[in-house]
């Protein structure tokens, strides 16, 4: 069991820490007021700082334009795993970035491993990543010691989870991502489609 703080209760957040649950961890959703009655619904919240104090592995799952603001009010220490779900939609990467990932790494303390996954993917597959037709793919890069957590939280999942490579990596991860929404919402695919491997 891996205890997973889970930043930000949107579609995103909700998905991944309920298909969490389901594959047997413990998780909690750090949220910036819990006695919010919005959050009513979510099993286990708490405040920000408290929620990621003593969590294996945090999870990012916040609007690109929060990310600067939400990562100091976190309890992060080294040897825990932050995993970047973000994507920044039609707006730029805060602090001139290149990528989200890169943001995020240069915003976490030393020690704190940092990996880019569940981005590139609509939150209706989030919470399992297999399909009828089969398992979605899942592209993950950053840090040696997240990605391998976070390929088997994905493959527990259900996901084709493949590791791209370090954090030189985000940036193609990132692309993958903004492909996927130009799919679903510049050409009309929808949020339900998700891409496979095909393997001979």
């Amino acid at each position: 069991m891996t205890r997973i703080a889970i930043v930000g209760a949107g579609s995103v957040g909700t998905a991944l820490g309920t298909g969490f649950a389901r594959t047997g961890h413990d998780v909690a959703y750090a949220v910036r007021n819990p006695d919010d009655t919005k959050y009513a619904t979510l099993p286990h919240r708490a405040p920000l700082a408290d929620a990621t104090r003593n969590a294996d592995v945090v999870v990012l799952a916040v609007p690109a334009d929060a990310v600067p603001g939400t990562i100091p009010m976190l309890s992060l220490a080294p040897g825990q795993v932050v995993i970047d779900a973000t994507n920044a939609v039609r707006t730029a990467v805060p602090g001139g970035h290149a990528t989200m990932g890169e943001l995020v790494a240069a915003l976490v303390p030393d020690g704190v491993a940092v990996a880019k996954a569940f981005n590139t993917v609509g939150a209706e597959h989030l919470g399992n990543g297999e399909t009828p037709t089969g398992r979605v793919f899942l592209p993950i890069a950053g840090d040696d010691a997240a990605v391998d957590l976070v390929l088997q939280l994905a493959t527990d999942l259900g996901f084709e989870a493949v590791s791209l490579g370090g954090r030189d990596r985000f940036e193609m991860l990132e692309a993958h991502a903004k492909l996927w929404i130009h799919l679903a919402f510049g050409r009309g695919w929808g949020r339900q489609f998700a891409f496979t491997v095909i393997r001979p």
